[in-house]
């Protein structure tokens, strides 16, 4: 008897730190119509610091709905500490009102 394997049908998403950008660019061709100022579609690239340097990677079309649910669930994972901050403060003028 052959043993049965469970097929996940939702990806899981693998958390990417960095952000999303869209980028219109020139190709240098001197006959292009990116010459007179028409720019190139949107390539999307995905930008992020790793070990003080900026990082940039192009990502794919069909890919970019995939890299932005990535983005998210980094975002989740590590909120901004400005956010933390501001949390912080509250709790700290609920605790001084309460008298502890």
């Amino acid at each position: 008897m052959k043993k049965r394997r469970i097929v996940h049908k939702t990806q899981t998403v693998e958390p990417l730190p960095g952000s999303l950008h869209a980028a219109w660019v020139r190709c240098g061709k001197a006959g292009c119509k990116c010459v007179g100022g028409a720019l190139h579609r949107p390539y999307w690239r995905r930008q992020w610091r790793q070990a003080g340097r900026t990082r940039r990677q192009y990502v794919k079309r069909a890919d970019v709905e995939q890299v932005r649910a990535a983005l998210a669930a980094w975002r989740e994972m590590h909120p901004p500490a400005r956010a933390l901050r501001q949390e912080l403060l509250v709790l700290r003028r609920m605790i001084r009102r309460l008298g502890m």
